[in-house]
């Protein structure tokens, strides 16, 4: 039965994946280069999605890393990331993914 629950969960997790906006499935998926339960720190993670091009300028009024930290709000908003650790004016310092979203991004890359 542990097998077809975790088959099941993986379906449902698969689900949210699919209906992400194909701008953030990049972003998503690149979770999954990260060590399992690894605290990524928000800076860099912004800074290495700019860097692959998986960011794009909406206007000229926003820097891609605000365009950036928008993506990763949106992520954390649909449940698929994991605030691990704050700053001490409430931004985000850190954050993770769950063990089976971490599988799903390597079955999906």
């Amino acid at each position: 039965h542990i097998f077809d629950d975790t088959k099941q969960c993986m379906d449902i997790l698969a689900l949210s994946y699919n209906h992400l906006p194909h701008h953030l499935k990049a972003c998503f998926l690149y979770f999954g280069a990260f060590p399992e339960d690894y605290e990524i720190p928000v800076q860099k993670l912004i800074w290495l999605w700019v860097a692959e091009g998986f960011v794009q300028q909406i206007d000229q009024q926003r820097s891609l890393e605000d365009v950036a930290e928008n993506y990763l709000m949106d992520l954390i908003d649909r449940s698929l990331v994991i605030v691990a650790t704050k700053r001490s004016n409430g931004g985000i310092k850190a954050c993770r993914i769950h063990d089976l979203l971490r599988d799903l991004c390597l079955r999906k890359a």
